[in-house]
């Protein structure tokens, strides 16, 4: 029996978007809350956004976070954080966001040039993997389409992890993506957007429609 794909829908900054994705049948939504992003919310602003919606379905997002920052999240309420790590980060600061974090609650994010140089070490801090496309000078947000061959070579070789495939998804290639990366939890974000964090309406909706079809 075919696992039905599950959709998170990044990059949240407005009430109407996150309601008409959770209408069209998005698993998750992703908030960032790393300051440098261009869809940087505020916790002052991400609290009316939740009132319609389960913390067990968001996702918060961050680059590096301190120790301070992670209990701040916690304390309003986090229960999933995705956390992206650049390419020098060291095991032990890995294993320091283990500590604060569940596995089944941490989605770790790698900065990765080539899929076949994961390190498998990261495997013993988290149960999920996001995997978005390479930048040396961004993280995240590219809106690059990322190696969908080497994503399910990846993911089939570690069976018992969550895979997450991030990268310049869009309604165009949603499909293909799906059925090349063999990808279980599809984030989307710019492909759906007009400008950053202000999602449209019919892509948000075409999506839907032609990974489903």
């Amino acid at each position: 029996m075919k696992i039905p794909v599950k959709v998170k829908i990044c990059g949240m900054r407005r009430h109407e978007d996150l309601l008409y994705a959770k209408e069209l049948g998005a698993d998750y939504f992703g908030f960032i809350v790393y300051e440098k992003s261009p869809r940087y919310i505020s916790f002052d602003k991400l609290k009316p956004l939740l009132s319609n919606i389960s913390l067990d379905n968001c996702v918060f997002v961050d680059v590096m976070p301190t120790a301070d920052k992670i209990l701040q999240m916690q304390a309003f309420g986090c229960q999933n954080f995705q956390i992206h790590i650049h390419e020098e980060t060291s095991l032990s600061e890995c294993k320091s966001y283990a500590k604060l974090i569940k596995k089944d609650s941490l989605w770790l994010a790698p900065q990765l040039k080539n899929l076949d140089d994961f390190n498998e070490s990261l495997l013993e801090f988290s149960d999920n993997f996001l995997i978005d496309s390479y930048s040396k000078e961004q993280i995240g947000g590219t809106g690059k389409v990322g190696d969908w061959d080497g994503f399910k070579r990846l993911s089939q070789k570690h069976p018992s992890k969550r895979w997450i495939l991030a990268g310049g998804l869009n309604p165009e290639n949603i499909k293909d993506a799906s059925n090349q990366s063999g990808a279980k939890i599809l984030d989307v974000n710019s492909g759906i957007e007009d400008t950053p964090g202000i999602k449209n309406r019919e892509a948000l909706k075409l999506l839907f429609h032609n990974l489903h079809s």
